[in-house]
């Protein structure tokens, strides 16, 4: 059997890059090929739109089995879809183009993943929504997250 191919798409980078890279070492750890896509994303629009354009031609399911996109702005890239689709949202989402994209992915991906039961309620998809707080240890999240990804790839 090989390995879940997975795609980690994030736009906080270096700033938040040490906990996105220590996520990537876990999966990794837990038996995943994971590659990470990470670009200065900001408040720039067209940082995105660059990044889309780098990102397109890589984003195929003979190279991936799944993509995770580590908020709801990162999820705009890998949309039109051509994988399965996980998306993190954080409690922090309440006005702006994170709102904004927030309902377009939402309502596109195939699992999302919120911090809090209270998230969880507000949220508008029929996707599932799975909740992986902040207090568990790294091996319970990234079990957590095998178990997510492994539900949208099924392996035989």
């Amino acid at each position: 059997m090989t390995a879940l191919r997975l795609l980690l798409i994030s736009s906080d980078w270096p700033p938040a890059g040490r906990a996105v890279r220590q996520q990537a070492e876990s999966l990794h750890a837990a038996g995943l090929a994971v590659e990470v896509f990470a670009f200065r994303g900001g408040r720039n629009f067209y940082n995105y739109v660059a990044a889309w354009s780098r990102l397109r031609p890589r984003l195929h399911p003979r190279r991936y089995d799944l993509a995770h996109a580590q908020c709801a702005t990162d999820a705009l890239l890998a949309l039109p879809k051509r994988v399965p689709l996980v998306v993190s949202v954080g409690d922090h989402v309440t006005r702006g183009l994170a709102l904004f994209a927030l309902g377009m992915v939402a309502r596109r991906a195939d699992a999302v993943i919120v911090g809090s039961d209270e998230m969880r309620q507000s949220m508008r998809t029929r996707a599932p929504v799975h909740v992986i707080g902040p207090g568990l240890d790294e091996g319970m999240r990234t079990a957590r997250l095998v178990e997510v990804y492994q539900s949208l790839v099924p392996r035989g």
